[in-house]
């Protein structure tokens, strides 16, 4: 063990690159396996997913690939801790095994929905107790930046109600995500990519400091292999999906690494790091809220009036679609670390300049039509293309 642990550890402790790699790696084949074998089981017994709602298409598709991927990432993740004491010890630390606690809820959870169909109700509370179960724990928002003055100090009660609808909210605008045929794996992919990076660029300048970033980097090293061997079944034309089991557990995991990555950062614009990373889940979701507000119905019922789906019916193929939002996602993401590494007086020309490159980017395929965004049409429209088959 001491040579396995001189190969991946250096002698302050510190997780050497090769760690990452191997995890990622290791990730990868297993998903691609665990997925492999997991859609043979789902055809053979039957276990579609329903049609319509937020999906595209009218294909019967397994819904079950979440379950395969959540596996892939937990043994991966033991692997981590047997190969390196430092990763070992942070696994152990109470914070990570609430993370771990809440993850476990949600992906169960997930599961079961795939399989039952639970009411969003249900759905609800239960992300509501995996994020008090973190919460509870001391992972929370303390302070969120403001570009354009200082910095907002949250009072307790204030910060605990914050981080409830941070992590319940992102949880679901990830969910909401997973509506194209590898759009959710393809944004979780940049997202953490950000994150891993964001981190590694924190620990190599606060060396004295290294243990606090080992668990967002391993972590995220294992989301991209495990993302991206699922990506192999889940790509336009997907042959299986995420389902609730892996949209729900990946979103409340990026959620979780946001809030920490923010923790360990002594950088003012910490947080809205991966806020901008977030922005194109956060920005739907926000849009989905107020248009069935608007229009009186459930705000948590699903429907077909995604930022994905205006810009298909702007006239873009299923495919074609997915790589402009993969484009929109990455930009977001690369301006997050273009934020991270400049100081704070650099945050709001970011801001604005991004915000004038989404706006335009959005006009053009339509998602900025006021009369797609509530939905109504006007009379002489033309009409939205068919779906997918």
């Amino acid at each position: 063990m001491s040579r396995i642990y001189e190969f991946f550890t250096t002698p302050q402790g510190e997780v050497k690159p090769a760690l990452f790699i191997v995890l990622f790696a290791v990730a990868l084949i297993l998903t691609l396996l665990f997925t492999k074998f997991t859609l043979a089981f789902a055809l053979k017994k039957k276990l579609f997913g329903p049609v319509g709602g937020r999906h595209v298409g009218n294909r019967q598709i397994p819904r079950l690939g979440g379950a395969a991927l959540v596996a892939a990432f937990a043994l991966t993740a033991v692997l981590a801790a047997f190969l390196n004491p430092t990763v070992a010890k942070e696994f152990l630390q109470p914070q990570t095994l609430a993370i771990f606690g809440g993850l476990l809820i949600v992906a169960v959870l997930g599961v079961v929905d795939d399989l039952l169909q639970l009411s969003w109700a249900t759905k609800f509370v239960f992300q509501i107790v995996a994020s008090c179960l973190v919460i509870g724990n001391g992972i929370v928002i303390a302070k969120i930046t403001n570009p354009f003055g200082p910095t907002l100090d949250f009072y307790p009660w204030m910060a605990i109600a914050f981080t409830l609808i941070w992590l319940v909210g992102i949880t679901n605008a990830i969910n909401l995500s997973d509506g194209l045929d590898g759009l959710c794996g393809g944004i979780i992919f940049i997202v953490a990519a950000v994150i891993f990076v964001n981190s590694r660029i924190l620990a190599h300048t606060r060396p004295e400091q290294f243990t606090l970033f080992v668990f967002p980097s391993v972590i995220c090293a294992i989301v991209l292999g495990a993302v991206l061997g699922f990506l192999r079944y889940n790509f336009y034309p997907a042959k299986i999906f995420l389902g609730d089991g892996g949209a729900l557990f990946l979103g409340f995991l990026v959620a979780c690494m946001a809030i920490r990555s923010s923790q360990i950062s002594a950088t003012s614009v910490a947080l809205l790091v991966p806020i901008i990373a977030l922005g194109l889940p956060i920005l739907d979701t926000t849009l989905a809220f107020l248009r069935r507000t608007v229009r009186r119905e459930n705000p948590f019922q699903s429907d077909a009036q995604h930022i994905h789906h205006k810009i298909m019916y702007s006239g873009l193929t299923h495919p074609e679609t997915v790589l402009v939002l993969y484009g929109f996602c990455l930009l977001l993401g690369l301006a997050a670390l273009a934020l991270s590494l400049r100081s704070n007086q650099y945050a709001g020309i970011i801001l604005v300049v991004l915000t004038i490159v989404i706006l335009l980017g959005f006009k053009k395929f339509g998602v900025l039509d006021v009369t797609r965004l509530w939905g109504v049409r006007r009379r002489g429209d033309a009409e939205e293309p068919k779906k997918d088959e």
